[in-house]
């Protein structure tokens, strides 16, 4: 379904990834004044090293890809009507690449951009790609109104120079539910088949294929229970109700919303494998599956208060439960959806106060219990497995930092001033901005410190 590679015309030298020791020989370190802050790390990291970017740059959020090892950019133009894609090196902070300018969707008759932009990182095998993506409207002259669209422009990371855009993609309608996954190369967009103005579809950002897909497609297993019970009731059952959370090598990967998921037009759905207890908690859906690292993670709720998760590693193409674990805690979390997992290097997915080896098939949990607070993490150093995370205070006060070895189920408290990283990739702490653009500590929009 997905080409292994793609000779993209008019990229010169930087659709390429040159050789690691070239690329090496030839890195810049950062300038002294892009030298990070000195701020309290944890202690396997080193304070007085690594590399930032200042907020009076007017970069974006950064982005990290993995096989590439950079840390991407946005950086708007003087009038806001382009974007450009920087490309940093992880360890050193010099400039890689930049992409070619991305002129943004104007509307009304003074042309201005009115929509949001965002910054996507796919994998397809060893290749990153950067998906600057565009949500709002154009055209429109005062006597018609403007269209709602959204552009994805595609790069190649991992080259050098100026890189030219592989692929762009335009789509009629305004939406903000496309999200890039970690493999297959794909950038997808979370639709429901009942949508009548946009569909669930996927585009593969390396050979520039766009799938649409159909009631057929996204199809869910014959007699299925919870798809059977919807029908008895008369609501839309599961093939009506369909919308995609990944697309896998053996095809889509559908789910209804709140109770069950399935492989599109395949022979398996999580109804008939379900855990004996799983129920709603009246607040939020009963399961959340999510595709990522090649594996489903897949969040039960098997408690009606939210105070009990059960977490699955599936296998997309079977359905077969690879491993499990229930992480049972005193106090339920209402306040808050199921936690989005992320990848930490391959090997641990983190969800809250979850943590999942996938190279061991073992789960730890570290909810709140008669000896513990509960844990929530914010990134997991692969190499060392060590994780990183804060607990709750007394007294309304700051989260307080932990540090948590997790083979060994210990946790360890952390200097108050300390601050855990955003995310730690090849032993490289990483400090963003929480909430959009606002900046981490005055001055700086990130800040990256080697391990000691």
């Amino acid at each position: 379904m997905i080409a292994a590679a793609l000779l993209l015309a008019g990229c010169g030298d930087g659709g390429q990834k040159p050789d690691g020791k070239d690329r090496k020989a030839t890195e810049r370190a950062a300038p002294e004044e892009d030298r990070a802050p000195e701020v309290a790390v944890p202690a396997a990291f080193d304070a007085t090293k690594g590399w930032a970017v200042k907020t009076s740059e007017g970069l974006s959020n950064p982005v990290y890809a993995p096989h590439a090892e950079e840390v991407l950019f946005l950086k708007k133009a003087p009038g806001g009507k382009s974007t450009q894609v920087v490309a940093r090196d992880l360890r050193t902070g010099a400039v890689n690449w930049t992409g070619a300018p991305v002129a943004l969707p104007v509307s009304g008759q003074g042309g201005t951009v009115n929509g949001t932009v965002s910054l996507l990182v796919s994998t397809d095998g060893e290749t990153d790609y950067a998906v600057v993506k565009f949500s709002g409207e154009k055209g429109g002259d005062g006597a018609s109104k403007p269209r709602e669209t959204t552009q994805l422009t595609v790069f190649p990371a991992g080259g050098s120079g100026s890189v030219e855009a592989g692929h762009t993609f335009d789509f009629p309608y305004e939406r903000e539910t496309f999200a890039a996954q970690d493999s297959e190369g794909v950038v997808r967009m979370n639709a429901s088949l009942k949508d009548e103005h946009a569909q669930p579809l996927s585009v593969d950002v390396v050979s520039g294929k766009q799938t649409t897909y159909t009631q057929r497609q996204l199809a869910a297993p014959p007699g299925v229970e919870r798809c059977t019970e919807e029908r008895i009731v008369g609501r839309a059952d599961c093939d009506e109700k369909a919308m995609i959370f990944g697309v896998s090598p053996q095809g889509p990967l559908a789910y209804e919303g709140s109770k069950s998921f399935w492989l599109g037009g395949g022979s398996w759905h999580s109804g008939n494998s379900e855990p004996p207890d799983a129920q709603p908690n009246g607040v939020f859906p009963m399961v959340q599956p999510y595709y990522l690292g090649g594996v489903i993670v897949a969040n039960w709720s098997v408690d009606r208060h939210g105070a009990i998760r059960h977490y699955e590693i599936r296998d997309p193409g079977s359905g077969d439960v690879r491993f499990a674990v229930r992480c049972e805690g005193k106090r339920p979390e209402l306040d808050s959806g199921p936690p989005e997992p992320t990848m930490s290097g391959d090997r641990y997915v983190s969800a809250g106060s979850a943590v999942l080896d996938l190279r061991e098939n073992k789960g730890y949990c570290f909810e709140d219990t008669d000896a513990r607070k509960r844990v929530t993490f914010t990134a997991v150093d692969a190499e060392r497995g060590i994780a990183y995370g804060t607990v709750p205070a007394a007294n309304s006060r700051p989260d307080l930092p932990v540090e948590v070895n997790l083979a060994g189920d210990e946790v360890t408290a952390l200097n108050p001033d300390v601050l855990p990283p955003a995310w730690v990739a090849e032993g490289v702490a990483a400090y963003t901005p929480e909430y959009g653009e606002h900046s981490w500590t005055d001055g700086f929009t990130a800040s990256f410190y080697p391990s000691k």
